[in-house]
């Protein structure tokens, strides 16, 4: 369980705000970002101040490298915001093999 779910989900959501845009596609950015951001908003919400597990923490790590991809952002500003948002949130064990992200885990996420 994580211990702190604003820092956590917070965290995410100031990663998805603050990492410019380089896909200027309108509807490739309201599938690829504004959907997945509008989920973990929900995720948020229902959460509450409950604490979300393993399983949850990684659909929406899943989700900010989807948005990631879709804004076109480079593979080492990628894993700099990964590492940032386990570090502040003492997550770095719950994802040992997340990073360093290559070509190919970057495109799937």
């Amino acid at each position: 369980m994580i211990d702190d779910v604003p820092t956590f989900l917070g965290s995410v959501m100031k990663a998805i705000a603050c990492t410019p845009n380089k896909n200027f596609d309108e509807q490739s950015y309201a599938q690829g970002v504004v959907e997945p951001a509008r989920h973990i908003r929900r995720l948020m919400e229902e959460l509450g101040d409950s604490q979300p597990g393993e399983q949850q923490a990684r659909e929406v790590i899943d989700l900010l490298l989807k948005i990631f991809e879709t804004k076109q952002v480079d593979i080492e500003e990628r894993e700099e915001r990964i590492r940032e948002i386990l570090a502040r949130n003492k997550l770095e064990g719950m994802f040992p093999d997340l990073l360093p992200l290559d070509q190919a885990q970057a495109s799937n996420a």
